[in-house]
């Protein structure tokens, strides 16, 4: 009986943990960034894509979606001719009065030391940060 108590902590632990982590993690802008960045490290392009919205702030068509794993596959391979991602850093995160645009300033450091200084213009739709392109 002690045995099944201790089985049943663990599923309902392992449940929530499991809701937990598929969940969007983009409460700021600065997270979608970060989530796409993680996306790409671990060859996940098609969520990757998923970030990603128009200039005009409109989601792509499954067409340009498709593109747009491919875009992320190159740059996971540009990534990788630095050894692969390290981590991605915020260094500002400025958001609009009104809460629904949003530009973020990053730095991405690689494994081989190098890093690139990044900027990013976002959008929030239906409470969730994306990044135009």
């Amino acid at each position: 009986m002690k045995n099944l108590k201790i089985y049943t902590i663990l599923l309902i632990a392992a449940v929530a943990f499991s809701l937990n982590s598929c969940s969007s993690v983009t409460s700021s802008p600065g997270d979608a960034i970060v989530e796409a960045y993680d996306f790409m490290k671990n060859k996940q392009f098609e969520k990757a894509s998923k970030i990603y919205i128009s200039g005009k702030g409109e989601k792509f068509s499954e067409a340009e979606a498709k593109k747009m794993e491919g875009l992320a596959a190159m740059a996971f391979e540009q990534h990788e001719k630095k050894d692969g991602i390290k981590n991605v850093e915020i260094t500002e995160e400025t958001i609009a009065e009104d809460g629904k645009s949003a530009k973020v300033k990053f730095t991405v450091h690689f494994n081989n030391g190098d890093t690139d200084n990044e900027n990013a213009d976002l959008l929030k739709i239906d409470g969730k940060w994306f990044i135009k392109v």
